[in-house]
């Protein structure tokens, strides 16, 4: 299998390369952090000007029509920057569900807005009881006099805080595990029937837990097919699940660059410690599971669209952020010894930010449990 880049992924590759070393310092992403913005708006209005919020979607849609490998290629280099932009929570996520979404005039306009930089969007579908099941909705939805009218509590919504839209999962028929019966709201975030409780990550992003206290949308609201939005959420979540392993490959990678060269700086008793043997087998085991998450991360973009093989693919490169990102980390930290859970260190940083991503859209045992599924 042929794994080299083209020359238009090359173009990608080198452009957010180039923007991470020159633009995106660790200070600037702390500042971000430190006020309590979510995101740094001239960060997200360049994005928009190099074309990567528009990279995913089709040209039908105003986008690039880029494929799984090429937000492969970006996600992998932000993972290595520790961007924390809410790139995945309103481009690949949001933006996937409204890419399957049928036309209509609300949807277009959004993802148009997108792909500008003008408005973010999160996605709410998680509940307090129901774990990764996507199908697992208590939130109601009932059409009356031509409105909609929704109640329910979303969990650990990603970016809500800060989004100009919130996608819903809402049932309108069915009981609460069906996989049909359940439909997508899309909601403006000042809308008086959303209260919206903002608070940071343990790895600088930002969530909320968004409560629906008789929300009341006009019928246009609703961006799916009546009662068969399972589909499209799991798709969704699925392109999601790619540039997710994509990005922790890049942190991996990067954790692995920065304790090799900082065993070869500290010293005990007069000796870098990375001349100790011990310090070397234990490198070497990163390297292995940093280059397995790569090939992982890869399998799963080629083969997303494969039916079963696909599942397969994806569902293990998230299995292996959650065990072997785990171990990789862990040595990281223990290598750089005290300093390496200190705010001053970065290595503490990137190992936040894998820990999420290991829970984030289901854990390693969760999808242990999924993939034991695939026939």
């Amino acid at each position: 299998m042929d794994l080299s880049l083209n020359q238009d992924q090359e173009l990608i590759k080198g452009s957010v390369e180039k923007f991470i070393i020159e633009t995106y310092d660790s200070e600037s992403r702390r500042k971000t952090i430190k006020n309590n913005l979510g995101s740094d708006d001239n960060i997200w209005k360049q994005f928009a000007e190099l074309g990567w919020l528009g990279l995913p979607f089709s040209e039908k849609d105003g986008g690039f029509n880029g494929d799984l490998m090429d937000l492969n290629i970006i996600m992998e280099s932000f993972g290595r920057g520790l961007v924390v932009e809410p790139y995945i929570s309103t481009v690949i996520l949001s933006g996937s569900i409204l890419s399957f979404c049928p036309d209509s005039a609300i949807r277009n306009k959004i993802i148009n807005n997108i792909i500008n930089g003008v408005n973010k969007v999160s996605f709410a579908y998680a509940e307090p009881n129901s774990r990764y099941n996507l199908n697992d909705v208590s939130t109601i939805a009932k059409l009356e006099d031509k409105q909609w009218v929704l109640n329910g509590h979303k969990s650990v919504v990603f970016g809500a805080g800060q989004s100009n839209y919130i996608i819903i999962s809402a049932r309108t028929s069915g009981n609460r595990y069906d996989e049909s019966g359940i439909s997508l709201f899309i909601v403006e975030s000042n809308n008086p029937g959303l209260e919206i409780q903002d608070y940071p990550t343990v790895d600088g992003f930002k969530a909320a837990e968004v409560k629906l206290n008789d929300l009341k949308i006009s019928a246009d609201s609703l961006i799916s097919k009546e009662n068969e939005a399972y589909k499209i959420m799991k798709m969704s979540r699925d392109k999601t699940l790619v540039a997710v392993a994509a990005e922790a490959s890049g942190i991996m990678s990067k954790m692995y660059e920065m304790t090799l060269e900082y065993i070869k700086t500290r010293k005990q008793f007069g000796v870098a410690i990375g001349k100790f043997q011990a310090i070397q087998h234990r490198t070497v085991e990163m390297l292995i599971l940093s280059d397995e998450m790569k090939s992982l991360a890869s399998m799963a973009a080629l083969k997303a669209n494969d039916s079963s093989e696909g599942n397969k693919s994806i569902y293990a490169s998230k299995i292996h952020i959650g065990i072997g990102g785990r171990k990789l980390a862990q040595e990281a930290i223990q290598l750089h010894g005290g300093m390496g859970v200190t705010e001053e260190m970065e290595i503490g940083q990137y190992f936040k930010r894998l820990t999420m991503l290991d829970t984030f859209l289901g854990n390693s045992d969760y999808y242990l449990g999924a993939y034991s599924k695939i026939s």
